[in-house]
């Protein structure tokens, strides 16, 4: 009887020494990351990219249902990374669109989050294809990545 509470507790410690080590490696994996998320919207249309170092997923509804895999070069993976390094991300969510379509219905909303480090970061609004002039290139990035 002994033995076999002994054996039992040895499981156990086991398992939450095992659960453990995976838990921080999954918090350091989640520290390192970066995600870059494009999201453009109106009432009857949705759309979200999200890049990340080996992937690429588009939503087309807002459910998200039903995401379309795509890959990602390593060569517009390090571009994505230069851009968002550019990028001061303490000001993202201040900046300025340079117009106001959005407002009227003639173009949909957009905005870029970055995710860096485990800490998510959104822009102000701005009409889809035409963000502030400091998100300008990797807003043309991630859509040329979509596209491709």
């Amino acid at each position: 009887m002994k033995l076999l509470l002994t054996c039992f507790t040895l499981i156990v410690i086991a398992c939450n020494s095992a659960k453990t080590s995976n838990d921080n490696s999954l918090k350091e994996f989640g520290q390192n990351e970066l995600t870059i998320i494009y999201q453009t919207h109106t009432r009857g249309f949705f759309e979200e990219i999200s890049i990340s170092e080996k992937s690429v997923i588009l939503f087309k509804d807002y459910e998200k249902l039903k995401p379309i895999n795509g890959t990602i070069s390593a060569k517009e993976w390090k571009t994505c990374i230069d851009l968002v390094n550019a990028i001061n991300l303490k000001s993202i969510s201040q900046l300025t669109a340079p117009s106001n379509l959005r407002q009227t219905d003639r173009v949909p909303f957009a905005h870029v989050s970055i995710i860096k480090r485990g800490n998510a970061i959104k822009s102000s609004d701005f009409d889809h294809k035409n963000p502030p002039k400091e998100l300008k290139e990797l807003v043309d990035l991630i859509i040329s990545i979509k596209e491709n």
